[in-house]
């Protein structure tokens, strides 16, 4: 399955996602995220 992952989010020191359960965020560095799913960055909207 393809992966995509705003570009920007790569400029971000840490970004939060569900852990599994109601309340319960996982802290994680993107680039952990680039090196576990090999997601192509793509820019979903351009800033003015």
């Amino acid at each position: 399955m393809p992966v995509y992952l705003e570009k920007s989010i790569l400029d971000l020191p840490l970004i939060y996602i569900n852990g599994g359960r109601r309340g319960y965020l996982v802290g994680v560095h993107p680039h952990d995220i680039v090196r576990t799913l090999a997601p192509k960055a793509v820019e979903a909207a351009l800033a003015d």
